[in-house]
């Protein structure tokens, strides 16, 4: 198994009583724009997930998010790992007595605001996990100018 993760893409990310997230105004695989020059929405988030191998724990992740009319990433985080020990501990723990754990999942929540959307193209999320030449792909999110 290679690492890999999704996406939601949505106008909101609210935290909830007893850890839950709410998604709201999510989006099904296409945005739908207006015919503009630049379009702006006050507010757009993406909560993304990174899976990996237990047996391969985070050292790094950086996620980058990519929009339309731009080459480069809009936006670069570091998203907080567990110390390596930590990890290893958490795995080895939960082999005792029962089958080992199979993944080990980060997530973060990105949120833009205001979002400059510059016109149709792709709303992409990728991660560099330690420190990997290639870029993991998280999703992405198509955005059409609506007729």
């Amino acid at each position: 198994m290679s690492r890999y993760g999704y996406s939601i893409f949505c106008d909101d990310v609210r935290n909830e009583v007893g850890g839950k997230l709410s998604f709201v105004g999510c989006y099904n695989a296409v945005m739908f724009i207006p015919r503009v020059t630049s379009f702006f929405l006050p507010k757009f988030c993406i909560h993304t997930h990174i899976v990996s191998p237990a047996a391969e724990p985070f050292r790094s992740i950086y996620v980058r998010c990519y929009a339309p009319g731009s080459s480069e990433p809009i936006v670069e985080e570091l998203i907080d790992t567990p110390a390596l020990s930590d990890q290893r501990r958490l795995v080895s723990e939960l082999e005792t007595g029962r089958e080992a754990p199979k993944i080990i999942v980060a997530a973060a929540s990105i949120i833009l605001s205001p979002f400059e959307i510059r016109g149709p193209g792709l709303i992409s999320m990728r991660a560099v996990v330690d420190d990997a030449r290639d870029e993991v792909s998280l999703g992405s999110l198509r955005v059409v100018v609506a007729d």
